[in-house]
């Protein structure tokens, strides 16, 4: 007796509370309902959906995003029907497991929104914007479509569009394509003003201060050309006066010989004022002299190939690795530039 006391005591399990229903129109907001109504029997579609439009903007109840779904897909408007039946499903879930309170024949309803909602899918693309930072503004092709993180795809006439984020001074837009009935994933990369890339050179004070020139890149193109191009040349050009006087060097030097042997049988000591002693000093000076301006030039010639060969290795084309924010996934691709 007393277990059977006990187990009649005890309280029985909670049930599973349902959703809370919504609360019922007011007035203001049943006459636009029953005026909607009036003017979908009387085919006016448009006109019913754009107070559904309004009572959206106002209520945002899943109702409304509903009807504004459902007679935008009978206007064939296959853009805006899938935009806001996915809206409808994100709120009220599934007959199985609804989120809101649901009315009697929600299930019957519910799959005719599917229905629909698979069709219009048949005409526009999605895309899956995801943005680095949260809070970013989101627009395609100009017209913000929400604020990141975006929970939802974003439904959009098939072909090329402009996808972009902004936030604090902020902004990154990219193209991106999508083919009637397919889905396309947009990364969009934002860096905050101010912020450096990593490993980025920093700028030097000079270029920080106001009204300074910024310096010119260290590796630029024409940096490379011009030094490499120049030394080559001047290397080019020594060679060839080495060449040159090497020749003369070597004329003089036979004339200097020549001269030396008239002086040696027409007198036994030169003296300056002879004939053949003053040939003999003019043609050993030039001789010497060429053959200095020979060595040199060579000489000059071997750094100056040096420096090219030099500069082509220290100026070889960097690598810089930039990140593509468009396709499925973000990813890096390496590219060289000379």
């Amino acid at each position: 007796m007393t277990a059977v006391l006990l187990l009649l005591s005890c309280p029985a399990p909670a049930a599973a509370e349902p959703p809370p229903r919504r609360p019922p129109s007011t007035g203001p907001e049943q006459e636009m309902l029953d005026q909607a109504k009036r003017l979908v029997d009387q085919g006016r579609i448009a006109d019913a959906r754009d107070i559904h439009l309004t009572l959206w903007r106002l209520t945002r109840s899943a109702s409304d995003a509903f009807r504004v779904g459902m007679l935008s897909f009978r206007l064939r408007d296959f853009q805006m029907a899938s935009e806001f039946l996915a809206i409808y499903f994100d709120m009220v879930g599934t007959p199985d497991a609804p989120k809101i309170w649901v009315p009697p024949g929600f299930k019957e309803s519910y799959e005719l929104a599917r229905a629909n909602f698979a069709e219009a899918r048949r005409h526009v693309g999605a895309l899956e914007v995801r943005v680095s930072e949260p809070g970013a503004a989101v627009l395609v092709d100009g017209r913000q479509v929400g604020v990141s993180p975006l929970k939802l795809p974003v439904f959009v006439a098939p072909g090329q569009h402009r996808v972009g984020a902004q936030l604090s001074g902020a902004q990154v837009e990219v193209p991106a394509a999508v083919d009637a009935g397919g889905e396309r994933t947009v990364w969009l990369v934002l860096r905050r003003a101010g912020a450096e890339a990593p490993g980025a050179p920093r700028a030097s004070k000079a270029a920080e201060l106001p009204g300074a020139t910024p310096p010119l890149s260290a590796r630029g193109p024409g940096l490379r050309w011009w030094t490499v191009g120049g030394l080559a040349a001047t290397s080019v050009a020594l060679g060839i006066l080495g060449g040159v006087s090497v020749a003369e060097a070597n004329d003089a030097a036979e004339e200097r010989d020549a001269a030396f042997v008239r002086a040696r049988w027409e007198v036994f000591r030169c003296h300056p004022g002879l004939p053949a002693c003053d040939a003999y000093a003019e043609a050993d000076g030039r001789a010497q002299t060429f053959t200095a301006l020979a060595v040199g030039a060579f000489i000059g010639a071997g750094l100056a190939a040096g420096g090219a060969v030099a500069a082509g290795v220290l100026l070889a084309p960097e690598a810089k690795v930039r990140v593509e924010a468009v396709g499925a996934a973000p990813g890096l691709a390496l590219s060289f530039s000379w």
